[in-house]
């Protein structure tokens, strides 16, 4: 592996690196495009649908942390190779799946799967780049990640309209299950061995209490409105309560014993990340559920095909894209005010639906402005809260501080996606016609607008900080990943330290 001085985007680390994360992103993207003809092709219903939405975030969330601290105590290549390996397993399970469950079952390996391999990839480029460098080899990443999805949205909805072969909804995870085996092979060669940095022992009982939280709230907020919310859906979903103290506390009792926890209690001592955490939870509600029920809009209300909802949306990756690059120079100059400058383009992203939709709109053309006023807030609002949130952060904490943000905004998108079904499904029914579908989306903005509102009202507690010319920003993705990665490696680390160019996985 080259020296961190000599090292390029050409280096081939780097260039394998973008290609398992443009395959990881593309059929992300293409997923959410195949929901109409999943409901479709295997009669799932409207609560099929928002698991199928909901899981992969909720599976990225529950191991993103414990994956980085794994790929500390048994090197980032292993951890890399075998999440991509699951990956595999989990589109070709969902490629083949003859019944809903099993395709949600996919669907969560998937989602696992990239919780894994985000940690390790972040982790190749630190190693491989140093100051300025990285931060390119970053905003190229980046790129890749918004490229990729909105590949992945075209890609899925042309062969899905095409109907190939009459496989219908299958395609959004075809081109991967012949491509992802040669990727693999591919990474497995050309990774290099790092030598493991990490000691001690991750925290797997609060991974499992963390899940099982989360369990509790997603299954009421999706099943409950189907079920008619009996009296053992409300307990469940009290249950969490309690159930979250318990993990607080096992976190704490991890730390007092010198631990590494999954979560650290005493961050949220620190004013701007106990505030900034909550402004991120509040924009990652909106994140994956705005754009998803925005797109079914389209498919099933306005009766657009998936190629023509694919292309409908095409703007909002690299909306989402230009918003983090353009939130430096704003936290810049305004500071804190950044995260307002993105609340409010994510407000008129509402706004501007919530026109297009009134009275008798027929044309899907109306939500397009809206979509890509929509990613560029998020664009501003992710990449300016994870600089505020890790800015007061000591270094020592910056890996666990990025990893506590990261889970946030996963599990919060999945639980977006809960709380906006039920506005949205509440006005469509079974039987949506046109009209049912926008008084879906109009319900969907709204809520949109509450916690834009909610942002809002939290911004000015924040403490005013303005960031200098030389601070490094951190940048987001289309997938809310946080970058730099959460491994704790040392900056001025040599790429060469401990790597082995051609060395087989031990």
């Amino acid at each position: 592996m080259a020296t961190v001085a000599r090292a390029t985007l050409r280096h081939p680390v780097f260039v394998v690196v973008n290609l398992l994360q443009f395959w990881l992103v593309s059929v992300n993207g293409g997923a959410t495009m195949a929901l109409p003809a999943v409901s479709s092709g295997l009669g799932a219903t409207s609560t099929g649908l928002q698991w199928f939405a909901a899981l992969f975030g909720l599976g990225y969330s529950l191991v993103l942390v414990l994956s980085g601290r794994l790929g500390d105590l048994f090197g980032p290549r292993r951890l890399l190779l075998g999440g991509f390996a699951l990956l595999v397993v989990g589109v070709t399970v969902c490629a083949i799946a003859p019944t809903v469950p099993v395709l949600l079952a996919g669907r969560l390996l998937q989602g696992v799967a990239g919780g894994i391999v985000a940690p390790q990839t972040a982790a190749l480029i630190q190693l491989t780049f140093t100051g300025h460098r990285r931060s390119t080899a970053f905003a190229v990443f980046l790129a890749v990640s918004g490229g990729a999805f909105m590949v992945g949205q075209l890609m899925t909805g042309g062969l899905i309209t095409a109907d190939v072969f009459g496989w219908g909804w299958r395609w959004a995870f075809i081109p991967f299950v012949i491509a992802g085996p040669i990727s693999l092979l591919l990474a497995s060669r050309v990774l290099p061995y790092v030598e493991p940095a990490g000691t001690g022992r991750p925290d797997l009982a609060g991974a499992g209490v963390l899940a099982v939280v989360s369990f509790l709230v997603m299954f009421p907020l999706i099943q409950g409105r189907n079920a008619g919310w009996p009296l053992w859906i409300v307990v469940m979903l009290l249950a969490a309560l309690p159930l979250f103290w318990t993990f607080l506390r096992l976190e704490r009792r991890i730390v007092s014993d010198g631990g590494d926890p999954l979560i650290d209690p005493s961050l949220f001592r620190i004013r701007t990340f106990a505030l900034g955490n909550a402004i991120t939870l509040l924009f990652s509600l909106i994140a994956a559920a705005g754009p998803l029920y925005l797109i079914l809009t389209i498919q099933l209300g306005f009766g657009r095909n998936a190629l023509e909802a694919a292309l409908l949306t095409a703007p909002m990756p690299f909306a989402n894209i230009g918003g983090s690059l353009v939130a430096a120079p704003l936290l810049r100059r305004f500071g804190r005010g950044a995260l307002a400058i993105g609340a409010l383009c994510t407000a008129a992203s509402a706004v501007a639906v919530l026109i297009g939709v009134t009275g008798d709109a027929s044309n899907p053309l109306v939500i397009t402005p809206g979509v890509a006023l929509l990613g560029g807030g998020l664009g501003i609002s992710m990449a300016g809260s994870m600089a505020i949130v890790l800015g007061d952060v000591p270094p020592q904490h910056a890996g666990s501080a990025s990893g506590v943000q990261g889970t946030g905004m996963q599990l919060a998108s999945s639980i977006g996606i809960a709380v906006y079904g039920l506005l949205f499904y509440g006005e469509v029914g079974s039987d949506g016609g046109l009209s049912d579908y926008l008084d879906g989306a109009r319900d969907a903005m709204m809520l949109t607008l509450v916690f834009v509102v909610l942002q809002l009202l939290l911004i000015p507690l924040l403490p005013r900080h303005r960031f200098g010319p030389d601070d490094e920003m951190p940048l987001a993705d289309p997938e809310l990943l946080v970058m730099p990665d959460l491994h704790d490696v040392p900056a001025s680390r040599p790429a060469g330290s401990g790597v082995q160019p051609g060395s087989s996985m031990p």
